[in-house]
Parts: structure tokens; C-alpha cells; sequence
């Protein structure tokens, strides 16, 4: 297989080190998409995208996102980082994965912009924007870009486009202001109630026992990554992170950002206010153990297509290590989560992103800007 001959590079075999360094096995699997391939399946399809669509070069970009942009007034003096290209009747707004901001968007919102309004924002207490003395859940994600688009100027329904955490906010904002959203492109997102919604088709497939123990097996590990975020903080807080530890509280290097990018992101990933909305981002995400907002997700996305006919696409990443016996039963409830995501609405697309691990917008930023480009086109086409 492709993957096992990128695989016995030795980039990435140090990319596999830190990635194992950085979290817990299952974090690994759920957020860190299986970045054992990462490095250079990055470099390989990070070309292979570069012909595929017309990205702009990250040289050409890097510097504006290494720096503060227009950073509006959400309440109370607290302020959150905003940046906007392009022009167009429509706007869409970039949000980020878990212990990510705006940067990572980098390869994408540039060519993005070249045919509409394309804006990213940091999330409070992410890259340039202040942080918040709530806690961060996903509810307080989609109240504060509900008051940045207010405050920040942004009028009329919105393209949101998220990653992995991000697109769980981004599901769970159309679901709450659905007046404000005209489309949905979900990066390999999160998943609410994950083993509740697709546990009984895994068993038809792979048996009750077999899925029952993934399923523990991954509430095992997200409970061991939550704590170990917890140890980041309090390690920051007293003092900061040596080399050692910085490896192993942040995430893996993303090279085709470019050096600028990546020089900025080590800083930051060092602050105090970082590293503390990393762990509160984990601690109250949706795989954390909280009933009332269970029983709130199952409420909103109950019932048939309870996005109407709201153009939608989910992409989920190709890239999987079948190795372990039982990690074919984590892809595969992956698969059919987003599956399930996608019949949220009665238009909407799932489509498998190939080369790719979890972090698509490194690795096949092309298939996100085509993403958008057809969820303009079906928004265009609306009924």
C-alpha cells in the first residue's frame, strides 16, 4: 500500500515519534488523524493539490497570518482576531481544529478569496484572540462567532467551513442560528454521541464485543488526553514548557505551512492563554463526559434532515492505519459518523478526501477549496 511505502521515509518516521509524544492513542486516531503518515504524505500531496487547484503559494501569504488582523469587540473589551480577503456576496468563515487558529488555514483562504469573501478567525484564547473566563464548550464557540459576526461587520447568511472541532461548532451553529447560515463545509469534523449513533451498525458488521471494547477503549484514552492537556496547563502556568514537554502539549509540525507560520506558531503555542483554552476546549468538547449536552445534541439533531435542504459536504480523510486488529472498527465509525452528518441534510454530500490524513487542510488543501466552491454552487442552485 501507498501509505506503507510513505510510511519508511525517515520524515516520517520522526513525525511518527512526536505524534505518538503528543497524545494519547485514541486522541491520536480521533483528532490527530493518524499522523504516523503525516510528514510526507504532506509534502507529496501538498504538490499534488498545488496542481490540482490554484492555490496561492504560502510564501506569498505567510506574513499576514503571523500577526494580529482587525480585532473586533465581542463584549466586555474582549476581542477576537479577525481576517477577511476577497470580495463576494457570500462570505465564508474559516474555524479551526482543536489547538488550532486561523494559520492553518493558510493554504486555503487565499484561493478561496480569489472568487469570494473569505474570512478566518481565531477562537477566544487561540492565536490573537483574547481569552474567555467561561469555559470553552462548544455553545460558547457558537455564541462568540455569532457576536464576531455581528460586531465584525460580516451581514447575511455565511458559508462556515470547519475542521475537526471546528466543524462540530460549525454543525452545531447552523442548528442554532440557522437563519445566519447559508452552507456547511465539514473538514473531517467531530463527532457528537459518536458510538451512540452508529454502535448498533458497527455490531451488524463487526459484532457487539468487538465494538463495545473500541467503544471503551476510546472513552479510556479521551479521559487520559484530557488530563494530560490538564498537565500542560498547570506545567505553563508554573513556569513553562521545556523542549521535551513542548513536544509533547502541542501538535505535530505542519512544514507546508512555511517557516514564518511555523516560528509563530511555537510561540504562541507556549503562552499561558494557549495552552490553558486547549485543555478547557478538550475538557468540555463533545467526546467529554457531559449528559445535559448530550441530550441537548440529540434534541437538535433529531428527526429527519434537520438542516433542510442546506448545501452541505463533509469530507473525511482517506488515510487510515488498519495495523491493529481492532482500529478497522475506529475508521469505520468514523466513516459512518460522517455519513450520518451528511443526511443531516437532504442535500448533503459526504465525499472521502484520498492521500490525506486528518488534517486535510494540509494535506489536500485542493479538495477544500473544491469543497466550497461546490457548496457555492449548490447555494446558487437553492430552491
Amino acid at each position: 500500500m501507498m501509505c506503507n511505502r510513505v510510511d519508511t521515509a525517515p520524515e516520517a518516521a520522526a513525525r511518527s515519534a512526536a505524534a505518538a509524544a503528543f497524545a494519547p492513542a485514541a486522541w491520536t486516531r480521533r483528532f490527530g488523524g493518524l499522523v504516523r503518515h503525516g510528514l510526507a504524505s504532506s509534502m507529496l500531496l501538498f504538490a499534488f493539490g498545488a496542481a490540482a487547484a490554484d492555490l496561492v503559494p504560502v510564501a506569498q501569504v505567510e506574513q499576514d497570518y503571523v500577526k494580529p488582523q482587525q480585532r473586533v469587540d465581542v463584549g466586555g473589551g474582549r476581542r477576537m482576531n479577525l481576517f477577511c480577503l476577497g470580495e463576494g456576496r457570500i462570505t465564508v468563515v474559516f474555524d479551526s481544529g482543536l489547538s488550532d487558529w486561523s494559520s492553518t488555514w493558510a493554504l486555503i483562504q487565499p484561493a478561496v478569496a480569489r472568487t469570494t469573501r473569505a474570512c478566518a478567525y481565531d477562537r477566544a484564547g487561540m492565536g490573537y484572540s483574547d481569552p474567555s473566563p467561561l469555559p470553552r464548550t462548544p455553545q460558547a464557540a457558537v455564541e462568540d462567532l455569532h457576536a464576531l459576526l455581528e460586531r465584525g461587520g460580516i451581514d447575511g447568511p455565511v458559508v462556515l467551513v470547519g475542521h475537526s472541532l471546528g466543524g462540530f461548532n460549525a454543525k452545531l451553529f447552523a442548528v442554532t442560528y440557522p437563519q445566519k447560515v447559508a452552507g456547511l463545509v465539514l473538514v473531517d469534523p467531530a463527532e457528537e454521541r459518536l458510538w451512540d449513533r452508529v454502535e448498533s451498525s458497527l455490531a451488524r458488521r463487526f459484532g457487539a464485543a468487538p465494538v463495545r471494547a473500541a467503544r471503551a477503549e476510546d472513552e479510556k484514552d479521551i479521559a487520559a488526553a484530557i488530563a494530560h492537556f490538564a498537565d500542560c496547563a498547570q506545567t505553563t502556568r508554573a513556569g513553562g514548557l521545556t523542549e521535551q514537554k513542548y513536544r509533547r502539549c502541542t501538535d505535530p509540525v505542519r512544514l507546508p505551512l512555511g517557516a514564518a507560520i511555523l516560528q509563530e506558531r511555537r510561540t504562541l503555542q507556549q503562552t499561558v492563554a494557549y495552552q490553558d483554552t486547549q485543555w478547557s476546549e478538550i475538557a468540555h468538547c463533545m467526546y467529554a463526559k457531559d449528559a445535559a449536552a448530550d441530550a441537548r445534541y440529540r434534541r437538535l439533531f433529531a428527526g429527519r434532515a434537520p438542516l433542510g435542504d442546506l448545501p452541505l459536504v463533509v469530507l473525511t480523510h482517506g488515510l487510515y492505519d488498519l495495523s491493529e486488529p481492532d482500529w478497522e472498527v475506529h475508521y469505520r465509525s468514523w466513516r459512518k459518523a460522517h455519513e450520518l452528518t451528511a443526511a443531516l441534510s437532504r442535500r448533503g454530500r459526504h465525499e472521502m478526501v484520498a492521500f490525506a490524513n486528518h488534517n486535510i487542510q494540509i494535506d489536500r488543501p485542493d479538495a477544500i477549496v473544491d469543497a466550497v466552491a461546490t457548496v457555492l454552487t449548490m447555494i446558487g442552485n437553492r430552491p
